[in-house]
């Protein structure tokens, strides 16, 4: 539903934020509503012109509030060399007293390797509630009464009020409608699981072939592999569906916590625990041979989480498994390299055989 060329609202709060090359503004109107009533919730953003813009769409935090739409409008010149952009979303709530719309962290790219954020400002909606004055009245009536009920009987007859009052009036409000996912989304999603279910698959037979059985999980002392464990924990948590549910926090946490794990467990210094970039510093003093290229990987996949984890920031659908790549191309880089298969002693006794039988037959 393109709303965004026919319905221009007149905000009634705005907030004003800059970052750098970027600006970023708040509107939404009206602040006071009944429950069930849709607000106009818009988030302009200008900046120069190169900047791009991670806009969150329907994945965007609003605290209290439902999104019921949105519309994400084109970019439009300003004429000064700047480029004016804005969504407009439309929300609601079924609780009444005052609200607020939480700020929402943005993320833009200004230069190659800056990624920066924009963070709106917070807005208080008033939500008033569809009972009149004689519903609360005969509710008031029960609390403060004590001809008919007392004591706990007095409190159950005036919630029992309560919710017959809003049942009744809130019959003919329609339910918020959920956003569908693109298509395209759950066939990425359906091809990303295939991929990984290959490579377990393919790592069990590998294993069957040496000789160390199918089952992933084994009993023996033999530890798993760094490069093994966390390549099998990245395949889990792309199971785990943590995109789909919207727990983005808890997956980049999850993906963070693979990638600091394996660092300690392989590269040597300590990761677990420590900021990003108390991290990098240990990475960087270590004698673990890495190129530039494999400590910028680091420096991203942490960046990203800390971003979602700290500054509340809701990525756009490209990082979701864009990460992840980025984690299990840096785990295959710095896994240890196969050894060659052993010589069975079997087969050194069938060669030594051969070349005596071949020097027997040289002498006669």
């Amino acid at each position: 539903m393109k709303r965004l060329l026919k319905y221009f609202p007149i905000a009634i709060l705005a907030a004003t934020a800059f970052a750098g090359n970027a600006s970023i503004e708040t509107f939404a109107e009206p602040t006071t509503i009944t429950i069930g009533d849709v607000i106009t919730y818009r988030v302009v953003i200008t900046h120069d012109e190169g900047i791009e813009i991670a806009w969150p769409g329907a994945g965007a935090e609003l605290g209290q509030f439902q999104i019921s739409d949105y519309d994400l409008g084109d970019p439009v010149e300003t004429g000064d060399g700047r480029v004016r952009q804005e969504i407009i979303y439309y929300i609601s709530t079924y609780d009444t007293g005052e609200w607020t719309i939480p700020p929402t962290a943005i993320a833009f790219v200004d230069t190659p390797d800056s990624v920066r954020l924009l963070k709106t400002e917070p807005i208080t909606i008033t939500v008033k509630s569809m009972l009149s004055d004689g519903d609360w009245a005969r509710i008031k009536a029960f609390t403060e009464s004590d001809t008919q009920y007392t004591g706990m009987e007095k409190q159950i007859a005036a919630g029992r009020a309560l919710q017959m009052a809003k049942e009744k009036l809130l019959r003919d409000v329609n339910d918020v409608n959920r956003i569908p996912r693109d298509p395209k989304f759950w066939i990425g999603l359906g091809v990303v699981a295939a991929i990984f279910a290959a490579l377990i698959a393919g790592f069990l037979y590998w294993r069957k072939r040496r000789g160390e059985g199918a089952s992933i999980f084994s009993f023996s002392a033999t530890p798993v592999p760094p490069h093994e464990a966390a390549l099998m924990e990245l395949a889990a948590l792309i199971a785990g569906q943590y995109i789909g549910k919207g727990e983005f926090k808890k997956y980049y946490s999850i993906l963070s916590e693979i990638l600091r794990e394996y660092i300690e467990r392989r590269i040597g210094v300590r990761a677990l625990e420590l900021s990003t970039d108390e991290t990098m510093r240990n990475i960087g003093e270590s004698r673990f041979p890495l190129t530039a290229d494999l400590i910028e990987l680091i420096k991203v996949i942490l960046d990203r989480a800390d971003m979602v984890k700290f500054a509340k920031l809701i990525p756009p659908d490209s990082w979701h498994f864009e990460t992840v790549e980025f984690a299990r191309k840096f785990i295959e880089e710095t896994k240890p390299e196969e050894p060659e298969p052993e010589e069975s002693e079997s087969n050194r006794e069938n060669e030594i055989e051969t070349e005596k039988s071949v020097t027997e037959g040289e002498e006669e």
